[in-house]
């Protein structure tokens, strides 16, 4: 009778660790949609103007630093919308280009976080690393 408690405890406790990773995973998820919309709107609004400058989203390590680079309130924008996402794990994209943006123009901002995971029981059914994309998009003032 001990022996089939201890698997059946052992079983519960690795479904415990496998559902508690994924609604992490979820939160994630919710996160980097959040971190788009909002990123997309500021975007959007942005009064900066265009510059030769290499965009901050565009430089590895960029997202970190972001006043070194032009779309800074952008990247600050994921930056703060994140919380304790690690930004270097995160690619993002906006288009078009900070130059090419004119009045009423559609812009899309795409983020794509990948993760790894740490559950292996969660491993066996989703694969090493869990990938969440975001798109959202705006349109300029």
């Amino acid at each position: 009778m001990g022996a089939e408690f201890g698997m059946v405890l052992a079983f519960l406790f690795a479904v415990g660790v496998m559902a508690t990773q994924f609604v992490g995973l979820a939160f994630t998820a919710a996160k980097v949609d959040h971190a788009s919309q909002e990123a997309a709107y500021v975007a959007g609004s942005s009064l900066e103007a265009a510059s030769d400058r290499t965009p901050c989203w565009a430089v590895s390590g960029g997202l970190n630093q972001p006043a070194a680079y032009s779309d800074a309130a952008v990247c600050k924008t994921v930056l703060e919308n994140l919380g304790n996402i690690n930004p270097s794990d995160l690619t993002m994209s906006v288009t078009p280009s900070l130059g090419d943006r004119t009045n009423h123009t559609p812009i899309h901002v795409k983020l794509s976080y990948h993760q790894p995971i740490s559950s292996p029981l969660l491993r066996l059914f989703m694969g090493d690393t869990f990938t969440t994309t975001a798109d959202a998009s705006s349109w300029t003032e």
